[in-house]
């Protein structure tokens, strides 16, 4: 519930971090609650009970632990606690990462516009780089606190073995109580290095536990707690209000009165930018005044119980993942399908949902985008008639409408106003010339935002800085694999010689054959973690390097599908370029290089025993055989279904995590957030179930892995029984052969885990194989040189946005250089289609589109985005500076050509404004832009990018009527130099151009992944 208020309230939380704290936050917690707490409690215990069972047998060997045995910890305590503020910079970067990649995939459609999609990769290789050093260095910290607690704890046991053994040669000590001795000190150091191992997950857990407690902290809209319900029949009564957003400095209206009645249909106008959408947000409770009140029947309102009776339409309708049922009843849950089609009737809607093939149940992709911005209009304002609440608040509902349209939702609303207030933000005059109430605002007060911190590295890579696979550095593991066996073998041979060691001094041979033997145990003791550390290092640098190369990849290949074929929702995008990529990054270093040093270490083992007595060889050939292999196997068969589950579960919850910080805001105003955050928690405890399944064949992997090791261990007595008393084979001998089974079981047991994480591995390795073999909608071409003639025909050109859908009906006109043509047709008849094929988003399902009378078909994707621009009806604006979003349009502008674009787009006034003018940051989490603002932010883009034709859809859809006509009039009048289409369902601009083309009533599909 805190994260949807906070969502709304913070401007500094951006959809991104929060959503990968939601996500990949917890996930980075399982490891700090299921394996460093338990290694913790288990630290506290184990070593007391074992240093007790060791001085009942031997007080000296007691004394060496007591004395050895603080070292762990205070070493470890040492060397770690820098740990933390790098798991905290790591932590950082990842949020960097996961924010910049769903800004980058949410603005595809505008930077492949743009031909600016694949100068991406450089920036996502360059993040990854920075997450990849951040993270070593909190490795480096991490495996070094392993490497002291192991070391300490080695040399500690070593130190034990060493005078055991030459007490026991000097006839001091019993081999029977040696041998128990020297089983037990291990077992007191094993769970402080356990510790010392885990830290690292500690640490990021810890970090993201501070990120989540600094996220429920921050201060969001304070609601009203009040059971009472609002009267209905209360006017609303404005007394001085001002509204101040977070970090601004000057509010972004002030000094408001005025009555709003409970009946009727009340207008808000004003110029573009002069706060009409936040006065809406502050009716709807959504801001609270930073000054002055709003009383109904004077009482303050605000809180659940206000917005309980509020019908709210912002001027970006957002859809909750499901079913077009489903968004209707978002404010009536028990609304039955009649009223559903009544209010799809009210609002023309009716037909076109009939027609559809799953009716009511039709998916609503993301953002709506199954449908037209008219449609997506529409829809959210049946949603509204459903509710049927007494107070309805919206913004611009008519601006993507035709003149038809409009009408019909006009009389919609007039008929709403009759039974309860209708409060509406409007620029066009249709809905001002029937309304009974007006709230006239006056220009915008001179506006300013406090300075940003600029993250250095979020700026958008220019066209120049395009990173190649082949520049990337390549990732090995072929050395990890060999350090990982060696640091195995090392601890396999410490044991054996340590066995051999006691009971070789049991004889109590000469000085030298001791001395020989303890320089074997201490030049393994010490070979063993510096060993490793040298592997985790270089195995975790390959795979961040491997993970760099992959996520380019996947990037890539997410490139030429949009928009035509971007289907998937950007959840599960996010999720397969961070997710799936990283359970791939894995399997190279969570299974192949277990697997290889295993295969290695058992081949010298069975090596070395042969040399010593073959018949034990066989037996541990037999252990490694029954041992590890069948251990990788019964992990992977048991978490089969577990883990293919958890990919499907946890790219859901990336989905629904993503969705439900979008939309926060809805789910607010329509009370469903208890719904969503049941549905998260129903996905969240799918995946938890599908976890424990697969612990529990992990864990009997490992209880066989224990048991093939005893049987190993007793079979190997006996089969070396009868040499030991034949004289083949000396005890000393006996005791390293039978402790070799016992040995390898610390080199199989990641093999239990590898086996079920290679189940996780190969089903997003399959995701992933999907991605880069699904088809695009165009297929790139090698051309010649373009045309030097800008004309543009098409002939009985037809579009559609999926093969099963039906074609927009057949199209022919022309477009002469320098021209100026307005389209204009009903909702939905395919007018974005249209701008869609002119710029080869699609490829026509008939006729032809030609430019400079060359097909289109017969030219680069590259070069007709280079002659044709596209302003789209819903713009993106990225998490970068106002500059940086401008120049992405043309990279090697200069600052002084970007604000030269940004004034003819008519956003002079906004610029001079701005307290860091060109370098103020925008985007999300940080300063937000009205409709009519973002739209001309697209537009300046287009006109510093100065290609010879221009596709205009809607620009002035959000904009005031004098606005509008302002830029109307820049873009369509003046010098010829550049062909203009002007896509509008406004009167506005009409009169400005060459002829107007009237597309056909048919409805068309919309791109399921356009922005």
């Amino acid at each position: 519930m805190k994260l949807y208020h906070l969502h709304q309230s913070d401007t500094t939380a951006s959809t991104g971090a929060v959503s990968v704290l939601a996500t990949r936050g917890v996930s980075a917690a399982e490891p700090y609650l299921t394996r460093y707490l338990p290694a913790l409690v288990l630290a506290t215990a184990l070593p007391v009970l074992t240093l007790v069972a060791i001085a009942t047998q031997d007080l000296l060997s007691a004394l060496i632990v007591v004395c050895t045995l603080p070292l762990v910890p205070v070493f470890g305590a040492l060397v770690g606690l820098a740990t933390r503020d790098r798991a905290a910079e790591q932590w950082h970067e990842m949020s960097s990462l996961s924010s910049h990649f769903l800004d980058v995939v949410r603005g595809l459609p505008v930077l492949v516009a743009h031909r600016r999609a694949r100068a991406q990769s450089s920036r996502i290789a360059a993040i990854t780089d920075r997450y990849r050093i951040a993270s070593l260095r909190t490795l480096q910290i991490a495996f070094a606190s392993s490497l002291v607690l192991e070391l300490v704890a080695t040399l500690s046991v070593a130190l034990v073995a060493v005078t055991t053994g030459v007490r026991l040669a000097g006839g001091s000590l019993d081999l029977h109580t040696a041998l128990v001795v020297l089983l037990l000190a291990p077992e007191a150091y094993w769970p402080l290095r356990r510790v010392g191992a885990e830290f690292h997950a500690a640490a990021e857990g810890v970090a993201t536990f501070e990120a989540a407690r600094d996220l429920l902290e921050a201060k969001g809209p304070t609601d009203r707690v009040d059971d009472e319900p609002f009267a209905t029949d209360a006017a609303l009564t404005l007394r001085g209000v001002a509204v101040t957003h977070a970090g601004r400095t000057v509010p972004a209206f002030s000094g408001l009165d005025a009555t709003i009645p409970a009946t009727g249909l009340t207008v808000i106008t004003g110029p573009s930018g002069c706060g009409k959408s936040t006065l809406l947000d502050a009716l709807a409770g959504l801001v609270h005044p930073s000054a002055g009140t709003i009383t109904a029947a004077g009482r303050a309102i605000g809180g659940s119980r206000w917005q309980e009776q509020v019908a709210w339409l912002p001027q970006r309708p957002l859809f909750v993942q499901g079913s077009i049922a489903d968004n209707l009843r978002l404010g009536a849950r028990q609304a039955p399908d009649q009223a559903l089609w009544e209010a799809l009737r009210q609002v023309a809607l009716e037909e076109l949902v009939q027609d559809l093939p799953a009716g009511l149940e039709t998916a609503v992709g993301e953002d709506g985008a199954t449908f037209s911005a008219g449609e997506r209009a529409r829809l959210a304002l049946a949603r509204i008639v459903v509710a049927d609440r007494p107070w309805m608040l919206l913004d611009e509902p008519t601006a993507h409408l035709d003149e038809i349209t409009e009408r019909v939702i006009t009389d919609t609303l007039v008929s709403l106003a009759e039974r309860g207030a209708v409060v509406v933000v409007a620029h066009r005059t249709a809905l001002s010339d029937v309304a009974e109430n007006h709230i006239i605002m006056g220009a915008r007060p001179d506006r300013a935002v406090a300075p940003s911190s600029p993250r250095s590295g979020d700026r958008l890579a220019p066209e120049s800085s395009q990173a190649q696979l082949d520049d990337l550095p390549d990732a090995r593991f072929g050395l990890s694999t060999l350090l990982g066996a060696l640091a195995s073998a090392s601890g396999v041979a410490l044991t054996a010689t340590a066995g051999w060691l006691i009971v070789q001094a049991s004889t109590q041979p000469a000085v030298l054959t001791m001395l020989v033997a303890i320089v074997g145990v201490r030049a393994f003791g010490l070979a063993r973690p510096v060993l490793r550390y040298a592997e985790r290092l270089r195995s975790h640098d390959g795979a961040l390097r491997l993970l760099a190369r992959r996520r380019v990849q996947v990037y890539n290949a997410l490139v030429p599908l949009t928009p035509g074929r971007l289907g998937r929702r950007r959840g599960d995008l996010l999720t397969s370029i961070v997710d799936d990529v990283d359970s791939v990054v894995d399997r190279e270093l969570r299974v192949r290089i277990p697997l290889h040093s295993f295969a290695i270490v058992s081949a010298i083992a069975v090596a070395v025993t042969t040399l010593l007595h073959p018949v034990s060889a066989a037996i541990v050939a037999v252990c490694c055989l029954l041992g590890g292999p069948v251990a990788y196997l019964v992990g992977r068969h048991g978490a089969a279904r577990a883990e293919r589950g958890a990919v499907s579960a946890r790219a859901e919850l990336s989905v629904r995590v993503v969705d439900a910080v979008q939309v926060a805001r809805e789910l607010r105003m329509w009370q469903d957030e208890d719904r969503v955050v049941d549905v998260i928690g129903a996905v969240s405890d799918r995946l938890g179930a599908a976890a424990r399944t697969a612990a529990s064949w992990t864990g009997a992997a490992r209880a066989w892995l224990l048991l093939v090791a005893g049987v190993g261990m007793v079979s190997v007595a006996a089969a070396t029984a009868p040499s030991v008393r034949d004289g083949f084979v000396s005890g000393p001998v006996m005791a390293l052969l039978v402790l070799v089974p016992l040995a390898l079981v610390d080199i199989a047991l990641p093999l239990a885990d590898a086996g079920a994480l290679s189940v996780r591995t190969d089903a997003a390795s399959a995701r992933l194989s999907a991605l880069d073999r699904t088809a695009p909608a165009v297929r790139d071409t090698v051309s010649g040189p373009l045309p030097d003639d800008h004309g543009v025909s098409l002939d009985q050109v037809q579009g559609r946005w999926a093969v099963d859908a039906p074609p927009t009906h057949p199209c022919t006109w022309e477009l002469a250089s320098g021209d100026r043509v307005a389209v204009v047709g009903a909702s939905g008849s395919g007018k974005s289609t249209l701008a869609a094929l002119l710029l080869r988003f699609l490829d026509p399902a008939a006729g032809s589109v030609r430019h400079g009378g060359t097909d289109l078909r017969s030219l680069s994707l590259d070069d007709v985005r280079k002659v044709t621009g596209i302003v789209d009806d819903d713009p993106h604006v990225f998490a970068t500076t106002v500059v940086e979003n401008v120049r992405l349009a043309r990279p090697d502008a200069t600052d002084s050509e970007v604000e030269r674009a940004l004034r003819l787009a008519h956003l002079g006034s906004w610029l001079d404004e701005l307290p860091e003018g060109l370098h103020t940051w925008l985007g999300d989490g940080h300063a937000s832009l009205s409709g009519g603002e973002r739209a001309r932010l697209a537009v300046a883009r287009s006109l510093l990018a100065d290609q010879p034709v221009l596709v205009l859809d809607e620009p002035a859809a959000h904009l005031d009527h004098a606005t509008a006509s302002e830029l109307a009039h820049e873009l369509l009048t003046g010098t010829r130099g550049r062909s203009v289409v002007w896509i509008t369902h406004t009167p506005i601009g009409l009169d400005l151009v060459d002829r107007v083309v009237e597309l056909g009533s048919a409805r068309l599909q919309e791109p399921t992944g356009r922005s």
